[in-house]
């Protein structure tokens, strides 16, 4: 005879801007040492949008906490990180996909904005670690014009 483990109930996030978010316990992402400007906040999810390649960043200890990203290789022509080895390692070995790198984005008017790609989100979906990674010398900046339509 044997005995199934029980199952994980899914993560409950009341988010004040997306609303109620039920989320399976296995797709949090953790931030080791936060965010900066949110060192506190470690745990989010990433959420779909309605739009490809736009995702919102949501606390899961925060419900007041929703970033929106997007990403830069879809909407920047000739927009190129190499990620440090150190980062890289930090968040641990990477599966078949790699890693995700994802911009932290403002859209201001209709569908243009602005993306933060001196500092991109570096995400990996195998170990589920996530770390913003600044890059000082990056000549796309911290306001990098988009349109996203």
């Amino acid at each position: 005879m044997s005995t199934a483990a029980p199952a994980i109930p899914p993560l409950v996030i009341e988010s004040t801007l997306l609303g109620r978010l039920e989320v399976p316990a296995d797709r949090v992402l953790t931030f080791a040492a936060g965010l900066p400007g949110f060192e506190g906040q470690r745990r989010f999810v990433l959420v779909e949008t309605q739009r490809d390649g736009l995702h919102w960043l949501q606390s899961v200890d925060d419900a007041g906490l929703s970033i929106l990203l997007a990403d830069p290789f879809r909407f920047v022509e000739g927009y190129e990180v190499d990620v440090p080895a150190a980062d890289l390692a930090a968040l641990g070995p990477a599966g078949d996909e790699g890693v995700l790198v994802l911009a932290v984005t403002v859209i201001e008017h209709g569908l243009t904005g602005a993306m933060n790609l001196q500092g991109p989100i570096v995400v990996n979906p195998a170990t589920r670690l996530a770390k913003q990674v600044i890059f000082p010398e990056s000549s796309f900046g911290m306001a990098y014009p988009a349109t996203f339509g």
